[in-house]
């Protein structure tokens, strides 16, 4: 009884502690003859050699072993005066239950094994909704990318090879990813040959998952193993193809620790260990079916040599060479310029068994990659200036799993009420780094735009008047000081960016060949450079990139401008526990984790002009009232008045105050910033407010300070707007890293009645944005309410459909004399207590502004932002039913269905940004993140019946239907105060319905076949976060309409086809010359087809291949109302296995295969021009209206064929057919 109460005190502390990633294994152990049950049979089983669990059987023969960690296990089931059997390659999945009977033979000769061969069954009674595929069929899959490899399952939508899903109708961002029950936060950094399992759940959610709306793709990996191997493997397109993807990937396990059996010999590890790794590199990772276009190489140095030309209407001064260029100059080559990746992987595990009931398993992988970002503006003339980007992940984890009881105890009084119950804690770490930089410069941020030395010669610059002597009162007449004029312009290249150098140095030297004219007047046409702005911006200044070109491509230096670095951990605990109770098997676990996330990145290349400036600016003035005239050895006065710079302390920046004490540089001495090499500067020289730059901020940072480094202090809101440096007195303006906490918990039972099979689980999310939110999304200072008793509006007589607490609206913020309207929530009033539609009107009433009764009108004056406004976030409690059940018809067909409510925090638009607040005023119309989202939410429905149609084929058809709710959709925030903004809400909503076919037959004649047929109607009011933007942006209100998501692929079907020879009496294949030539052969082949995605058209004609232009466009029929056309996909892989024996007892195993995507080389069609459906032709250079502005191009003909080049993307089209080989080497 002790045992009992022990027993079930330690699952209830369990259950207070997440989830794990384990299976169950069940079944019936029975005689072959007579089909008795066999009470306290002995069954074990062992993976890669090790034993990892075991139990007896009840009197019914039943027996149960659990927590099964993921992988393919063989049963080793024996009995007294029975023959023992194995059975090979059981395959247990995380969270489901894998069945297996066993029969034994009486009578079988002691030391006789009969050795069985898995067979999956067609039906899975515990995962209809989803698939499960296994390492032997990841290995010969014609992908390595997860994705890709999730895609093949039914329900899943992937544009192509590579790309995100959509899991029945959700949005990419709803799908949740796991690494051994780890939440995936950057990459997942695993290499494929670490992979044991990934299992796919598209419907059916179980209660140990959370924070997801879509799917769930899970990655279990390998273990360690009993004996020591290992494998590698090298992969190449080198000899194909000009993308030049190569992988190198090995793997090794073994035990480190053993145990001794009875007889001295070893036994199972105690401690065992599993490593895996990749290096990948790759020139192109994501080619085009139609290749790319660029300027020949031989070109480009001409137009870097010579950069511009005259042009033929001389008073239009310079041109840019790349702007007159002809079909002779371009080549199309097939793989991306400098966009190389390359990338490391590797990934381990370290399990401990002490004992028989206690797990212990510790591991962690890192991934790096550094890689040039391609860039389609760069493209062209420019691809030496992609963008570099590193980055770095790491995650750790600690898992202890504890059996109660004795495996053997089946018959032992307490194992009648509870069995198998165990409970599992786990703790995770992930911490993922990653940085966007220009190659050359990293971190130097003065470096980035550094064309040279320009050093300005000045001049004073007089004017016939009088001054007067302020001490001697003495008037003084003749030239008086007026200011200071340029003379002479100087330029020295600085030897950093000789691309931007080239620009200068040849435009300095065409001024002066071509005599061209100063724009400082009185020097006549002499070719001299006077002042910056005879640069005229074809000549570069320090932080300049030269003009595009016809702004379709950047032009030939066009550096990358920014350099930014971010930080996202994740730190995770979890427990969860699981008992049998009689004929109920519960389930039960909690989780907690935080994130914290830090980001710092500027626009370096801006700093050159903020210094310009914030330099000199206190002495732009004259010293009027302290005259110096002139006088000569005499005495005489030389009818010549000057002055000093006069100095306003007031007006002095911090930068300028800060670079004079580094240059030893006096107060009244004028700085020429370009006149310094990038050494002369720092960040720190400015303050704060300088770089924020009254809204146009250099600067975006959380988690960091404004300079770049770690903020770990715990600063609140309002430490942003009033906390200053008690050095400095200046504002520090330090935001704290984003820091949510999300906690679960759940609990599940699964249990029969009759023939039926429940399973029944609650779950409980709670998501925690642990930040502060505006009270009132309409008001950034604290306004009165209706009730307020103030002097204005006791005398006021409010409307009886005005509650006291609506927010009052006057005629003027800062002197009020009539109420003109309320508002309530978002419910507005006029002044007579009626609902109005149009808040706006207030405004008119207003003077065309929005007037709320202000507390306090001089913060809104002053900018003065109270920490009042705000309030903390209110975390959101979900309670999420999930009910699953089966109903066997038969042994050969079952119903099955389910009912889930999911949910999953705000995927985006949901931080708390200071700056914006801080700018609000100032930023009418800006896009500002909403700290106050809620979880997103789907319910979600299906029924489906399954029936095998054979002893090796099955027919699996499913409904399903999801409502989608609370989605977040960017939204117009009208007349609120001191701006109208956007932000995000949880205002979309949709609805997807459709139903799944899937046929599955067994390796038959050597042929394994698995097909896959969904049909789908995916509606919803928006696609995306952002899809409603062009919408709100013409100002209309937040209308809520259902149309086609941009996703919803009506038709999809998916294949998958295995053909492989066996070996030795397996072969049934050709033989020649006595020789069984297609041995352990084989060849995989995936196909996928699918109806084209929506798209809206539009009736009038834009530029939709230049950058920045402002075309409006108009829709032509409904949102989202045209289709692609079909896309069809298919991948292949062939491979042939050797084994190669170096003794009796020794092998190893080597593997040579070829794999192809694309196949077929189809041109699929990913997206197409809205007013033409044409991918290559937005119809711009054949419309009437667009030729008048053609013809005024510099050169027409140049203009029409670039145009050609730009408006024909290769992003319009899929993935071309790649080749790669490959070999491999298990020993």
């Amino acid at each position: 009884m002790l045992r009992k109460i022990y027993l079930i005190a330690a699952l209830v502390f369990t259950s207070s502690l997440a989830m794990a990633q384990t299976g169950t294994l069940k079944g019936v152990i029975t005689d072959a003859m007579s089909g008795e049950p066999i009470p306290f049979a002995n069954i074990i089983i062992e993976k890669n050699g090790n034993q990892s669990g075991g139990t007896t059987t009840d009197f019914d023969g039943n027996y149960t072993i659990k927590p099964v960690e993921p992988g393919n296990y063989t049963i080793k089931a024996t009995f007294v005066g029975y023959g023992t059997v194995e059975v090979t390659g059981v395959v247990v999945s995380a969270n489901k239950i894998t069945f297996q009977d066993v029969k034994l033979q009486e009578g079988i000769a002691i030391g006789e094994v009969k050795v069985i061969a898995y067979k999956k069954p067609l039906l899975d009674q515990d995962n209809l909704s989803g698939e499960t595929k296994t390492a032997e069929e990841i290995i010969a899959m014609p992908t390595k990318n997860i994705n890709s490899m999730a895609a093949a399952t039914a329900g899943i939508y992937q544009r192509d090879e590579g790309d995100g899903v959509n899991v029945r109708g959700s949005r990419s961002d709803a799908t949740e990813y796991y690494v051994d029950g780890i939440k995936v936060r950057g990459s997942m950094g695993v290499p494929t040959t670490g992979i044991e399992q990934i299992t796919v759940i598209t419907g059916g959610v179980p209660a140990q998952y959370g924070d997801a709306t879509g799917g769930i793709i899970s990655v279990t990996t390998k273990g360690p193993s009993s004996k020591m191997f290992g494998g590698i493997e090298f992969e190449s397109s080198s000899l194909f193809d000009s993308y030049n993807y190569n992988l190198l990937g090995f793997a090794l396990s073994g035990p480190i620790l053993k145990k001794r059996n009875t007889d001295g010999t070893k036994g199972s590890s105690i401690i065992g260990y599993f490593l895996a790794g990749e290096f990948r590199s790759v020139d192109d990772n994501d080619p085009s079916a139609i290749g790319r276009w660029k300027v020949k190489d031989d070109v480009l140095a001409d137009l870097q040599a010579n950069p511009f030309q005259i042009a033929s209407n001389s008073s239009a001064g310079l041109l840019n060479t790349s702007e007159f260029l002809s079909e002779r100059d371009f080549e199309n080559v097939q793989a991306k310029l400098n966009a190389n990746e390359k990338r490391f992987n590797i990934s381990g595990k370290l399990d401990v068994k002490p004992g028989k009931n206690t797990f212990l398993s510790l591991g962690g992988s890192y991934y790096a990659r550094e890689s040039r970002d391609f860039s389609s503006w760069r493209s062209m003339f420019s691809w030496d200036n992609n963008r570099q980007s590193t980055q770095h992940t790491y995650r750790v984890f600690g898992k202890l799993t504890q059996k109660f009881g004795s495996a053997e105890a089946n018959d032992d009084e307490s194992a009648a009420t509870i069995k198998n119950a165990f409970f599992t804690i786990q703790g995770d770490y992930t911490n993922n780094k990653y940085t966007y930089v220009d190659a050359d410069h990293k971190e130097d941020l003065f470096n980035y735009g550094y064309v040279g030395k320009f050093v300005t010669s000045k001049a004073p610059v007089y004017r016939n008047g009088f001054a007067v002597d302020s001490t001697s009162g003495r008037i003084f007449t003749g030239r008086v000081l007026n200011g200071w004029a340029d003379t002479l312009f100087e330029f020295t290249p600085g030897g950093v960016n000789t691309s931007l150098e080239n620009y200068t140095n040849a435009y300095i030297e065409m001024f002066s060949d071509n005599s061209l004219s100063s724009y400082v007047s009185g020097y006549g046409a002499d070719g001299q450079l006077r002042t910056s702005a005879d640069l005229q911006a074809k000549g570069l200044l320090n932080g300049e990139l030269p003009s595009d070109v016809y702004s379709l491509f950047g032009n030939h230096g066009s550096m990358y401008n920014g350099s930014a670095k971010q930080e996202n951990t994740q730190t995770t605990f979890k427990a969860s526990g699981s008992a049998d109770i009689k004929s109920h098997e519960f389930s039960f676990g909690f989780e907690f984790e935080q994130r914290k996330d830090y980001y710092w990145g500027m626009a370096p290349m801006n700093l050159w002009g903020l210094m310009r400036q914030q330099s000199n600016k206190h002495i732009l003035e004259r010293d009027l009232s302290n005259p110096y005239p002139v006088f000569d050895e005499n005495g005489i006065f030389q009818d010549t008045i000057n002055y000093d710079r006069l100095y306003i302390a007031s007006e002095q920046s911090t930068f300028d105050r800060n670079f004079r004490e580094e240059h030893n540089i006096g107060d009244l001495e004028f700085i020429d910033i370009d006149s310094y090499s990038p050494d002369a500067f720092s960040l720190d020289m400015f303050s704060q407010d300088e770089l924020l730059n009254n809204g146009s901020s250099l600067v975006y940072y959380y988690g960091y300070d404004i300079y770049g480094n770690k903020n770990e202090s715990n600063n609140t809101l309002n430490d942003f707007f009033t906390h200053k440096d008690p050095e400095t007195d200046q504002l520090t303006r330090n935001i704290a890293p984003y820091n949510p906490i999300y906690q679960a918990g759940y609990i599940q039972d699964k249990f029969a009645v009759e023939d039926l099979i429940f399973n029944i689980g609650l779950r409980v999310d709670r998501f925690d944005a642990n930040q502060k939110v505006l009270k009132d999304r309409y008001l950034l200072y604290s306004a009165h309410t209706a009730d307020a008793k103030t002097d204005f509006l006791s005398p006021i007589s409010r409307p009886s459909t005005i509650g006291g607490d609506y927010i009052v609206y006057v005629d003027d913020i800062e002197n009020p004399s009539a109420v003109v309207g309320y508002r309530d929530g978002d419910v507005w009033y006029n002044a007579d207590g009626l609902v109005i539609s149009d808040p706006t009107l207030l405004a008119e009433s207003a003077g065309g502004k929005i007037a709320p009764y202000l507390v306090n009108p001089e913060d809104a004056k002053n900018g003065d932002i109270k920490k009042d406004a705000f309030e903390d976030y209110s975390p959101e409690t979900v309670f999420m039913p999930r009910i699953a059940f089966s109903f066997p018809i038969s042994d050969e067909a079952q119903f099955f269905a389910h009912y889930d409510v999911l949910t999953q925090r705000p995927p985006t638009g949901n931080r708390l940004e200071p700056v914006d607040y801080l700018f609000m005023a100032d930023r009418v119309g800006a896009t500002l993140n909403n700290p106050n989202l809620k979880p997103e939410k789907t319910v979600d429905y299906e029924l489906g019946f399954a029936k095998t149609l054979s002893l090796k084929s099955a027919l699996k058809i499913s409904a399903f239907y999801k409502e989608l709710r609370d989605m977040i959709q960017i939204t117009n925030t009208l007349s609120a105060y001191p701006a109208q903004y956007y932000t995000y809400g949880n205002i979309d909503f949709g609805t997807v319905k459709g139903m799944s076919v899937n046929y599955d037959l067994r390796r038959t004649n050597n042929v394994q076949l698995t097909a896959n047929y969904t049909l789908q109607f995916a509606d919803g009011t928006g696609s995306s976060a952002t899809s409603g933007a062009s919408l709100v942006n013409t100002g209309q209100p937040n209308l809520r309409t259902t149309i086609p998501l941009s996703y919803d692929q009506r038709h999809a079907i998916s294949a998958s086809v295995d053909y492989h020879y066996g070996d030795g009496k397996d072969y049934d294949g050709p033989v020649w010359f006595g020789a069984n030539v297609f041995q352990n052969a084989g060849a995989n082949l995936m196909l996928s087809a699918g109806s084209g995605t929506p798209y809206s058209r539009q009736s009038n004609i834009t530029q939709e291949a230049a950058d920045g232009i402002n075309d409006r466009s108009t829709l032509e029929g409904s949102i989202n109302g045209s289709r692609l056309p079909w896309q069809f996909r298919m991948n292949a892989k062939v491979n042939k296995e050797f084994e190669i024996k170096w003794s009796d007892k020794k092998s190893s195993h080597l593997n040579v295969y070829v794999q192809v995507q694309n196949l077929l080389n189809a041109r699929n069609i990913i997206s197409v021009y809205r007013a033409t459906g044409n991918p290559e032709d937005d119809g711009y250079l054949t419309s009437s209206a667009a030729q008048n502005a053609i013809d005024a191009k510099n050169d027409a003909d140049a203009f029409r064929y670039l145009y050609s080049l730009a408006v024909n993307n290769p992003s319009h089209y899929s993935l071309p057919r790649m080749w790669r080989a490959g070999i491999s080497l298990q020993f």
